[in-house]
């Protein structure tokens, strides 16, 4: 399946659908509080996020510059987060996972030092 029908799974009409239970895939989530709801609509939120990124990688669009044209891989650093955030909260060991592939930080530093 690809990326954007996980993110649509979380949008409100077909997290309805699914009889709200799609949260239980992310077993160690925190709780949600009056100040931070960890709900459906803030998971779509990071996927979509992450979706943005993915889609501007697939079309061969730049991803390491900013709003006004410098050279910036903050965007992709907090893409970055937002995916080691899900994985902990579905209980994966990203580390493990990743190991050998993860070089995110290695090539951001590279970049930000042109």
């Amino acid at each position: 399946m690809e990326f954007g029908v996980w993110k649509f799974m979380f949008n409100n009409v077909h997290y309805r659908l699914t009889n709200r239970c799609l949260l239980r895939i992310f077993p160690n989530k925190p709780i949600s509080t009056a100040q931070h709801q960890y709900d459906n609509t803030y998971v779509f939120g990071n996927l979509d996020t992450v979706n943005q990124i993915r889609n501007r990688i697939a079309h061969h669009e730049p991803i390491c510059f900013g709003a006004t044209g410098g050279i910036d891989t903050n965007r992709v650093l907090y893409c970055y987060i937002i995916i080691m955030q899900l994985f902990q909260w579905m209980g994966i060991n990203a580390n493990a996972l990743l190991y050998g592939l993860d070089h995110v930080g290695s090539v951001s530093s590279k970049i930000m030092c042109v």
